[in-house]
Parts: structure tokens; C-alpha cells; sequence
């Protein structure tokens, strides 16, 4: 943790209540903390100033899970691409990417949380402003103080907890903490979201408010963590962290897997589920009589739709996904890059809702032939595929209207030079939206909340949790809520799609691969797979390897259609599953540890 120092709090104001986005500050010049607590106004101020500390979950190239996996590969090389650079090898403990701990990293998360406290530390002392208003104030500053602890968490493993606003007379053992065994946090940020929850709104219904956080979210992102803490990486890992121990010895990782951390995670889930559900959250829908692919593609793009939980409000920026997936048009600003990696194409499922090397009715060994222009691979595909990946003759719905793709060398959409290229000879269609236009004549982009929870991320959190709790015994309930998934995206359920092979049960292991599938295809390209890949101890397996797609400079199909490495990557293990402390921050604070590898 850094030292705090002796500075004016920087105070920031919202734009526009109006606006439903929390997220878009402005400072204000508010001198003093006194001066932030002397009316409501003021104090509303500092409280919205919180939320900016949130990472911008809908930028590729300011967050870890956009850019991070092995879902797609992109033309671009910069020094400030630090999930593409991580890729490929250059993560380091003197400058880490994504340096959220100190105060030279991209966001300093520990200044957030003390700025939590502060606030809540202050907000008694505003007059003129309800018990119950203040109650929901200090709701929204404790869950957001948990929040940030948790995306902490998430990157480093075991983490300094902080209780309360550090003064600076503090002595040198408050002023410099050691790093908490990992379940401990886990037990710790718990606590805050059971105490925002408990002071919050269930939802947040008021479009003047969307954004803002509710009990609902807290239950949703405390079941998420334990999901996390169940899992391989941190639940018995001996094979990686038998020696990880803070500066006293003790152990900062339990070397004792222990079963009942995945039944805490299922009872956790299904409590969000029953809760969201209750309030009127359902899977989403495009209307009535709407076709999946619809359902599935304005799933993430229909603002605040009825499936979304939890959305990051701030407007994408100019240079953000929409505008790096669409299709190179001339004289547009559509940079036609995001390219799907094959390993991702080819985890999408066959229509009958099986894996395409299962299907018995999916031609597996000729999936690379030709006819004319298409190739077999891209044909009798599961709807989630047609609505998330272009390809070549395919179509992209985008302008209002639909574009057929042309991806073949020196092609509208192909490649033209090493700076202006599809690197796998595929584009991401997911989180475009159909109307929005970036043309010659027009440039419009549809902005929406990029999804941080949604429903259907929660069925896939309890289904996975509860198959490794308790395995075949509770395969109706698992099959239950991924049928009400695949139901949503066209396509068979488990036990009737399976039936094609001759199978009608599964082991755990069986069922396992099932639900990461599912997990991989529904919530692609949004940012879990980075962090879903470590917490299963795959990264070796995953991200470890050259990503493919086709030979760009093929003119013809036959030339096109050749499996090309695309970019080389690079996983270290173990150092690679959990993200380094910055060196310096080591040097400042002796009670500090390393994390393994680094």
C-alpha cells in the first residue's frame, strides 16, 4: 500500500443526473474536506467521485479482459496495448501493466478505497440530508470500497485489507500492512457487500439512476468471488503456492482443497438468481417472435435491457470496441481489427447444440473444404456464432443494413499492409450494435452499458459450483439452468442434444467440460475468459501458445483457407496467474511479499 500523503482531496462532479451516467466526472473545485461535507450537494459530489475509480471495463486497451485471452488477436502494436503486450510475454515487475496498487500504475485502487472511507467517515456531518438518503450513500461508498478490493483481489491473490482511512500519525504497522491470507480477504470483502447490500436499493429501477450500484449487484459480485475462491488456482493449489507466505511465514494460499467452498458458491449464486428473479431480471429477448441470433446479439447491445444486473455507463470513447470491429469502409473510421481467433470459432457449438467434433451429423475431418467460396466450418453453426463472429462471404449487420464481407488479400475487408489487416481473417460482430453507422457520410455509435453481470453469467456461475459440489447428484439442476441458457440461443438442450451420441448421463468431469464450453461461447469477448482461464489453472494449456486463423494474404479460398499462426503469446508459469507487485511498492513497504514467480 502506498504512503498517503498530505494533499487537498480532489473532489469531482457529475455531469448530469440526467444523464444516467455516474461514471462521467468533471473536477469540481471544491478546496477543502471540510467544504465537501458542508451541504448536500457537496457531498453528493464526493460520493459520485467515488465510482471513478473504476477501471474502464469497456476499454480494450485500459482493461485486462478485453484484449487479455486467446479469444481474439488485433493488428495494433503499441507501447500502451498492455493486454496485447501481456500476451505476448512483456509483463514485468518494475512497470507492471495494470498496475492498480501504487500510485504510478493506471489506477490507484487503494486511493479509492481510502477515499470510501473518508466518505463514510463524513457523512454524518452533512445537515439537510434524510437518514435514509445518507443510509443509501453510505451503501453505495461500502460496496464500492468492497468492489475495488475485490478487483485487487482478483490480480494479485492475497491483499492488503483496509479498514479505515489511515491518518498520517498512524503507526508504522498500520502504515505499512502485510498482505492477509488469501481466504481472509475473501471472508473480509464478504462482510462489505452483506453491509452495502443491507443499505441499498434491490435494484436500481429509476433511468435517472442507472449505473449506480444495488443490494442485487452486492449479492451478485460476493457470489462471483467465492465461485473464484472454489476454484483450482486458490482452493488447495499446492503445486504453485507452497512456499507463498507473507514476511511472518504465514501461509497466504490454503494448501487444503476443500470441497465445501463450492456448495458455499452455489448457495450464493442461487440466492443472487432467486433475487434477481424476483425483481423482474429474466434472460433477454429481442421481442416477440424475434430469432435467436437477435436475441443473442442485442442481448449485450439493447441499453439496460432486462437481463443486465450491472452495467459500466461511461460512453465508449472514441477509438473503443464498436469502431475496432467494424468493417473498413473508405473514408469511414471503422478500423475493421478485432479478429477472432479459430480456437474460439471452433468452440462454437453445431446447431444440433453439440461440440463440432461430437456431432455426428458435423462433417469434423472436412471442416477445412472448400465449395466455391465457403468453407464447411462456417456452416450449420449454433446461432451464438452467426450473431458474434464475421467471416469471410459471411454477413455483418451493422449501418443499419447488412454488409457481405469480403476478407480475402487486398479485399474491401481484407489485408492491405501489416498495419491494416484482419490478423485471423475474422471480425468481432458481439457488441457492435446493427444501428450503429460509421460510414463515409455518417458516424453515429450506439452507445450501451457494457455488461458487468448479467442473469445468464449468474446460471453459469451455480451451475458450474454446484456440479463440483456435488457432481452427478445434481445434474437435473445444472441441466435446468444451461437448458434455460441454450434455450435463449436456439439451440437444443443438454440431454436432447446429447441423445444424438447415445448419451443420456454424465460423469463430473463430463459435465465439467460441458459447462466451460457454455461458459466460453455465452459470455465471449466480455471479459471472463482471461480471469476464467487462470482460476483453472489453464493458462499453460490456453495462453501459452501461437493463436490461429487463416492465411490473410490468400486471394484465393484455397490460399485463404490455410491454418496460420497469427500471434505468437506467451504464459509464465506460475508467475503469469497472478500479476506482480510493483517493484518500488516492495522497496517503500518491507512488510510487503512478492507474488511467486516475479
Amino acid at each position: 500500500m502506498k504512503r498517503y500523503k498530505n494533499t487537498i482531496l480532489l473532489l469531482f462532479l457529475a455531469l448530469s443526473i440526467a444523464s444516467c451516467d455516474y461514471l462521467d466526472i468533471v473536477p469540481d473545485d471544491t478546496p477543502s474536506l471540510d467544504d465537501a461535507f458542508k451541504r448536500p450537494a457537496e457531498a453528493q459530489n464526493f460520493l459520485y467521485s467515488l465510482y471513478s475509480f473504476m477501471p474502464l471495463e469497456n476499454d480494450m486497451f485500459e482493461v485486462i479482459g478485453l484484449w487479455g485471452t486467446d479469444e481474439m488477436a488485433t493488428p495494433w502494436d503499441r507501447s500502451n496495448y498492455h493486454a496485447k503486450r501481456m500476451m505476448k510475454g512483456e509483463l514485468n515487475a518494475n512497470d507492471p501493466f495494470f498496475d492498480y496498487w501504487t500510485t504510478d500504475g493506471d489506477i490507484d485502487l487503494y486511493d479509492g478505497i481510502r477515499q470510501c472511507y473518508v466518505f463514510l467517515e463524513n457523512i454524518d456531518k452533512v445537515l439537510g440530508v434524510t437518514d435514509e438518503l445518507k443510509t443509501r450513500w453510505k451503501g453505495e461508498a461500502q460496496f464500492l470500497c468492497a468492489y475495488y478490493h475485490f478487483i485487487l483481489l482478483r490480480q494479485y491473490g492475497p491483499i492488503v485489507l483496509i479498514e479505515k482511512a489511515v491518518p498520517l500519525n498512524a503507526d508504522k504497522e498500520l502504515f505499512f500492512p502485510k498482505r492477509k491470507p488469501y481466504d481472509e480477504c475473501v471472508q473480509f470483502i464478504a462482510r462489505l457487500f452483506d453491509e452495502a447490500a443491507l443499505k441499498l436499493p434491490e435494484i436500481v429501477s429509476s433511468p435517472n439512476e442507472y449505473g449506480r450500484v444495488s443490494g442485487l449487484m452486492a449479492k451478485s459480485l460476493k457470489a462471483r468471488m467465492y465461485l473464484y475462491a472454489a476454484s483450482p488456482l486458490f482452493n488447495g493449489n499446492k503445486e504453485y503456492y507452497s512456499n507463498f507466505k507473507g514476511v511472518d511465514g504465514e501461509l497466504l494460499m490454503s494448501l487444503n482443497e476443500n470441497n465445501a467452498k463450492w456448495q458455499q458458491a452455489a448457495d450464493l449464486a442461487l440466492e443472487a438468481i432467486q433475487d434477481a428473479e424476483s425483481q423482474g431480471v429474466q434472460l433477454y429477448e429481442h421481442g416477440a417472435g424475434a430469432d435467436a441470433q437477435s436475441n443473442y446479439r442485442y442481448m449485450m447491445v439493447e441499453p439496460w435491457n432486462n437481463e443486465l444486473i450491472w452495467g459500466y455507463s461511461k460512453k465508449e470513447h472514441f477509438y473503443g470496441w464498436q469502431r475496432h470491429s467494424a468493417p473498413r469502409e473508405e473514408g469511414a473510421d471503422a478500423y475493421n481489427g478485432q479478429s477472432p481467433t479459430l480456437r474460439i470459432v471452433e468452440t462454437y457449438l453445431t446447431k444440433n447444440g453439440l461440440p463440432i467434433d461430437v456431432d455426428p451429423e458435423f462433417d469434423y475431418n472436412n471442416r477445412y473444404d472448400i465449395s466455391g467460396d465457403i468453407i464447411k466450418l462456417h456452416e450449420n453453426r449454433e446461432p451464438r456464432f452467426y450473431a458474434s463472429v464475421a467471416y469471410d462471404r459471411g454477413n455483418f449487420e451493422i449501418n443499419g443494413d447488412t454488409t457481405i464481407m469480403e476478407m480475402k488479400f487486398e479485399e474491401k475487408h481484407g489485408y492491405l499492409d501489416s498495419s491494416n489487416k484482419l490478423p485471423t481473417g475474422y471480425l468481432v460482430k458481439k457488441g457492435v450494435h446493427p444501428q450503429t453507422i460509421i460510414t463515409a457520410a455518417e458516424d453515429r455509435i450506439v452507445n450501451y452499458p457494457w455488461p458487468l453481470i448479467r442473469l445468464a453469467e449468474l446460471y453459469l456461475n451455480y451451475a458450474e459450483a454446484l456440479n463440483e459440489a456435488q457432481g452427478i447428484g445434481s445434474h437435473a439442476k445444472v441441466i435446468e439452468y444451461l437448458d434455460k441458457i441454450r434455450k435463449r440461443s436456439g439451440i437444443p438442450g443438454i440431454k436432447e442434444a446429447w441423445q444424438k451420441v447415445g448419451k443420456t448421463a454424465f460423469t463430473k468431469e463430463e459435465m465439467r467440460e460441458i459447462i466451460r464450453t457454455e461458459r466460453n461461447i455465452e459470455l465471449a469477448f466480455e471479459g471472463h475468459r482471461c480471469w476464467d482461464i487462470r482460476r483453472w489453472k489453464l493458462g499453460d494449456k490456453y495462453f501459452n501458445v501461437p493463436v490461429q486463423g487463416w492465411n490473410v494474404k490468400g486471394a484465393t479460398a484455397q490460399e485463404f483457407y490455410q491454418v496460420t499462426n497469427a500471434e505468437t503469446r506467451v504464459f509464465d508459469t506460475p508467475s503469469y496467474y497472478l500479476l506482480p507487485i510493483r517493484i518500488s511498492e516492495l522497496e517503500i513497504n518491507q512488510n510487503l511479499v512478492q507474488n511467486p514467480g516475479w
